[in-house]
């Protein structure tokens, strides 16, 4: 049962451990990324999402660490209303063309940023280094507060999603043995 069960979690995993190593990061630094969203949201395949997205975006843990705090803080501010994974979406593909767009612009605009004057120091920025960096600082600034008080006032929340997803990543271990003897009892 444990096979059938962890399936689409075993599935999320492997594509979170993908993006994360072809990407140029350790599949530990994968699954710290993931786990920090997942703890806050709950929610398995939304935080793969976004921390694949990240994988892209940084280039180190440190820039993981900020940017999973930005995460917090968005999610803490806005909820469902401003999904994570759009937002790291957006910032990629921001940093890479240097126009401002989606659930990025948003989280500007709804924290007070002037669409306007942000576009105008990413067209200041020569390299997509440039730019993601600046996105980060940015949004850290804006969201780094929410983050921190998100933690302190959910931290059982917080902890009950880590159990959960404790539990889920033991199933899993167990799934991954027994898939291939259910496979050859299917076939």
């Amino acid at each position: 049962a444990s096979a059938e069960a962890s399936r689409e979690y075993r599935t999320e995993m492997g594509k979170l451990d993908t993006a994360f190593t072809t990407a140029g990061h350790s599949s530990e630094a994968a699954k710290k990324t993931y786990q920090d969203p997942q703890g806050v949201l709950g929610e398995t395949e939304q935080a793969v999402e976004a921390a694949n997205h990240l994988a892209k975006l940084t280039k180190n843990e440190k820039d993981l660490e900020k940017w999973t705090d930005i995460c917090t803080g968005v999610y803490a501010t806005f909820g469902a209303s401003l999904p994570i994974e759009g937002l790291t979406e957006a910032a990629n593909e921001t940093a890479k063309t240097g126009a401002l767009t989606g659930a990025l612009a948003d989280a500007l605009n709804w924290a007070g940023v002037n669409e306007e004057d942000f576009q105008a120091s990413l067209d200041a920025c020569s390299t997509e280094q440039e730019r993601q960096q600046l996105i980060m600082d940015t949004l850290n600034g804006l969201y780094s507060d929410a983050a921190d008080k998100y933690r302190e006032t959910n931290a059982e929340i917080i902890r009950a999603n880590q159990a959960n997803e404790a539990w889920m990543s033991s199933m899993a271990e167990i799934g991954e043995v027994s898939e291939p003897i259910l496979t050859d009892v299917k076939l």
